[in-house]
């Protein structure tokens, strides 16, 4: 079955569910409180197969991100999402569009607010909602934009839900130093649309699954300006070539299952094409043991393997006179591996508490989380991260 036939089923399929709700279902409202998450991490890679210098050289890259989220109910129905970031990150690779091989890294930052709202209709099971969302880093800014919908049915039990989001993103163009005032790309804007059906049914008190199928079309300037593409036909190089425009389609299939009261074993499978001529596969695994009341560990594994881009090739195996082209291992033929652990500590009433001044509120640290895991690839990338999480709740 092709794509277009497996999106027209899944849209039909959806369209009668939303049609056809049930009688006497109450939606679950809203909590009343405020939710806070805060997340920190720290990534640390190294690599031999820098795109920035045509597919050899450092990888290096150093990357502390940082996340708040905080969802406000309005009321049962009603609720506001606010989550800003900042990224800071440090690549040797960066560094070498300038040809500074001999300069440790290249330090920048990544900031991004979104904001969200939403809305239950608890008598009929749907949900709507709408964000916007703004992004910028040293060499592009981005907009953004979405709306979702869902539907609950046979008492909570099952649900369809389809969300849209589009990206209007502009480059900042940063050509190699030696290629300044040599070479020019078509358009500065990059556009990205992209639309998600999911089904999620619990099957039993047990095990629950979900489907989900998704759409990706990307348009503009899709490949990077400063990427170096050396060729074995001619000495000087080029930028990285790719096509205008790109459609994505990934499926995935999630599937949970809690065989014991103390033990759940969470899996993930996700397939993915697109008309660059990769085709991916990943594998998930992880499994949450409950050691305690508060305390939960948790293994986790992912494989993933994919084929080369229709225009990958390694340095200097490219012809000049080809069209696209591009040494960024990204895109390559690959195989990786993450593997890591888990561990949470969430006490029934909380961390800690306090009250809040001039006010009736109550300040709770729900749980802390701690997160580390290795990455390997068999290009001969690796890396490792370490990531703090905090819940609060007010």
């Amino acid at each position: 079955m092709t794509n277009t036939k497996i999106i027209t089923v899944l849209l039909v399929l959806t369209s009668a569910q939303l049609a056809f709700g049930q009688d006497g279902y109450l939606m679950k409202g809203n909590e009343e409180f405020v939710e806070i998450d805060f997340l920190s991490s720290y990534y640390d890679q190294d690599g031999n197969n820098g795109a920035v210098t045509g597919g050899i050289g450092t990888e290096k890259l150093t990357d502390f991100a940082n996340i708040l989220i905080v969802n406000i109910p309005i009321d049962s129905s009603n609720a506001i999402n606010f989550s800003a970031g900042l990224d800071i990150y440090s690549s040797a690779s960066t560094d070498n569009i300038d040809n500074n091989r001999s300069s440790a890294s290249s330090m920048d930052a990544r900031s991004y607010v979104n904001v969200a709202y939403s809305k239950k209709q608890l008598t009929s099971g749907f949900t709507y909602g709408a964000r916007v969302g703004f992004s910028t880093e040293y060499d592009y800014n981005s907009i953004n934009g979405g709306i979702n919908i869902s539907k609950e049915f046979d008492n909570g039990n099952t649900e369809f839900a389809f969300s849209g989001q589009a990206f209007i993103d502009n480059w900042i163009t940063y050509f190699p130093q030696e290629l300044r005032g040599v070479v020019s790309v078509p358009t500065k804007s990059r556009n990205s649309f992209n639309g998600q059906l999911t089904w999620s049914q619990v099957l039993n008190k047990r095990l629950q699954m979900s489907f989900s199928l998704e759409a990706i079309y990307m348009e503009g300037l899709l490949s990077t300006p400063f990427h170096r593409v050396y060729f074995s036909d001619q000495s000087l190089p080029d930028i990285e070539r790719l096509p205008s425009s790109r459609l994505k389609i990934p499926l995935a299939l999630r599937l949970n299952y809690k065989p014991m009261d103390n033990l759940i074993l969470r899996t993930y499978y996700r397939f993915y094409s697109d008309d660059f001529g990769i085709i991916g596969h990943t594998a998930n695994i992880e499994v949450p043991i409950h050691i305690s009341d508060s305390w939960t560990i948790a293994p986790f594994y992912r494989f993933h393997t994919q084929s080369g881009a229709d225009y990958f090739l390694p340095y200097a195996e490219h012809i000049s006179t080809n069209e696209f082209f591009t040494s960024d291992y990204d895109l390559s033929e690959l195989s990786s591996h993450k593997y890591g652990l888990g561990l949470s500590y969430s006490p029934l009433y909380g961390l800690a508490r306090m009250k809040l001044p001039f006010t009736k509120n109550v300040l709770m640290i729900k749980d802390a989380a701690l997160r580390v895991a290795r990455y390997t690839r068999n290009t001969g990338l690796s890396g490792y991260s370490i990531a703090f999480g905090l819940s609060i709740r007010i």
